[in-house]
């Protein structure tokens, strides 16, 4: 459709979500295809993923390396930190049993978000968990979404109460459900600490959860299942899941030497669990939720402390550092103050502009008109905001994600046979 937004995001050289077979939302959607549990209402599978690559396959592995963007993973090639990650995209280069695709996440490209839509084959404003921070009107507070919990808290969730289910807040299927009543076993692979989550009893519950402590124990994880094959001689699917990229390119920047020594260590976990195995019938899906943008904390926007915003605002502050969403009955007033206090720094837009352009994905828009603030505020060089103070103080971080830039939305498929 004709979009006067889409035309002016492209002018400033932003990059737009595909959820038409060249993005992550395909990333569950070929697995849901490949085991026949495919249906009408699912989006498009890859659309450019060799067909050889799913010939024979009985198991589907789909790692997530959150954080790890395509332009990271080429600079960490090319400069040696990731040699097996490097040996697969040779092959992929050869066409040698592996494949390379290029592709976007979704938007806002953060996680909760693109975890969500991987667990249940659905775009954010189809599933709700649209963003980081978002104001739920079923409790009256800006939420942090991972926990389902108060955002300006690190710690809680709604559901530590026995009494509120998450599951009926829960607004569509997960993959692992549709999986199994094919026959499919699921198998999630994910930090200990996660298992009794809030997304892990909304989106997963259906998988046999396999946790563990120290991330390295992935790696074990991981061979062990393929090794073992508990589910016997017939399909599975398995989601491993590795966190330290992103917590790396947060607190140190996604060019510095904290950064590539987690990407090596990832490297090395995936090469002691996978360098052995000839090619054979398991498919592995390397990818990741969204890359990051470098971010200078000195020039931080502290929207937060920003009173006359606020008192233009009808709830608080939520969305993400990168693109804040901004509730208000004053939506021109709150656009004219943005730009007279702060200049250019913002690209701002309509949310209900936004979702007639297909942004946040398809379907029914009910819960982006009430999550999503009548503003949004984007950021796109080095900067981000301030919008939720956690215990009191103000986050600072080197790297962020949340927007349109190339450096947070282009991430990699590395598809091998294995």
């Amino acid at each position: 459709m004709p979009s006067a937004l889409l035309d002016r995001l492209r002018a400033r050289e932003y990059v737009l979500p595909d959820y038409n077979g060249r993005g992550l939302l395909a990333v569950p959607a070929t697995v849901l295809s490949h085991f026949g549990a495919h249906d009408a209402s699912d989006p498009a599978p890859l659309a450019d993923l060799r067909p050889e690559l799913l010939a024979g396959v009985k198991v589907v592995v789909v790692l997530l390396a959150d954080g790890l963007g395509e332009g990271q993973l080429d600079r960490l090639r090319a400069e040696g930190h990731v040699p097996f990650l490097a040996s697969v995209m040779d092959r992929a280069d050869r066409g040698q049993s592996a494949q390379l695709l290029r592709v976007t996440t979704i938007f806002p490209s953060t996680t909760a978000a693109a975890i969500t839509t991987l667990n249940t084959a659905r775009t954010p404003q189809e599933h709700g968990n649209i963003a980081y921070f978002l104001w739920l009107e079923e409790f009256a507070q800006v939420t942090q979404m991972l926990r389902w919990g108060p955002g300006i808290s690190r710690r809680g969730s709604y559901f530590d109460d026995a009494t509120v289910d998450p599951v009926a807040y829960r607004r569509v299927r997960s993959i692992h459900g549709r999986l199994r009543e094919r026959g499919v076993p699921t198998f999630v692979v994910e930090p200990e600490l996660f298992r009794k989550e809030a997304m892990t009893k909304m989106h997963a519950a259906e998988a046999t959860y396999v946790g563990y402590i120290l991330p390295t124990t992935l790696e074990v994880r991981v061979r062990d299942l393929l090794r073992a094959r508990p589910w016997g001689d017939g399909p599975a699917y398995v989601y491993a899941y590795w966190s330290g990229i992103d917590t790396a390119a947060h607190q140190y920047g996604p060019n510095s030497p904290e950064h590539d020594a987690e990407a090596s260590a990832l490297d090395n976990a995936l090469g002691r669990a996978l360098a052995g195995r000839a090619p054979g019938d398991v498919l592995v899906l390397l990818t990741a939720d969204h890359g990051h943008a470098a971010i200078d904390p000195d020039r931080l926007i502290d929207l937060e402390a920003d009173l006359e915003l606020r008192a233009l605002l009808r709830n608080p502050i939520a969305g993400e550092p990168r693109v804040a969403f901004l509730h208000t009955d004053e939506p021109d007033l709150v656009k004219a103050h943005l730009s007279r206090t702060y200049g250019d720094a913002f690209f701002l837009f309509d949310r209900d502009e936004a979702i007639a352009s297909g942004l946040f994905g398809r379907g029914e828009p009910d819960a982006v008109r009430r999550r999503v603030g009548e503003v949004c505020a984007m950021l796109g060089d080095d900067r981000a905001a301030s919008i939720v103070r956690i215990d009191g103080a103000v986050v600072h971080h080197y790297g962020a994600h949340g927007g349109l830039t190339a450096a947070e939305m282009n991430i990699p498929i590395l598809a091998w046979r294995a």
